[in-house]
């Protein structure tokens, strides 16, 4: 493997991860919103009940991905969060950000090596 094709595997990573996060929705109404209509009406009943689904434990994730995951895990704080920023929320880097990721693809190319 070279750097080009952890580049791509970094941007499968990056969108497999962004779409799901675009599923994750919030309620249309906050807590206490909900809690004064139930006083209000008297009528003790959620509509919500599919925002509290145990999602997170229904994703299939593939193998690929679950592997940079784990070779994820070893990068320090700093260095998944610059992951994290560049491939799944596409944001421009900083200077030293773009070091910091550089230095984080390094590390991770030598560990598929």
């Amino acid at each position: 493997m070279n750097i080009r094709e952890l580049r791509a595997e970094l941007k499968q990573w990056g969108r497999f991860w962004a779409n799901k996060e675009l599923l994750q929705g919030y309620a249309s109404t906050s807590v206490t919103a909900r809690c004064c209509e139930m006083l209000q009406t008297g009528i003790w009943i959620s509509s919500d009940k599919h925002l509290f689904s145990h999602q997170a434990d229904e994703i299939f994730v593939p193998h690929y991905i679950e592997q940079l995951d784990k070779k994820m895990h070893t990068l320090p704080l700093q260095q998944k969060a610059v992951i994290t920023k560049r491939y799944i929320k596409q944001k421009k880097l900083s200077l030293t950000e773009r070091l910091a990721l550089l230095h984080a693809e390094t590390i991770l190319f030598q560990e598929y090596s």
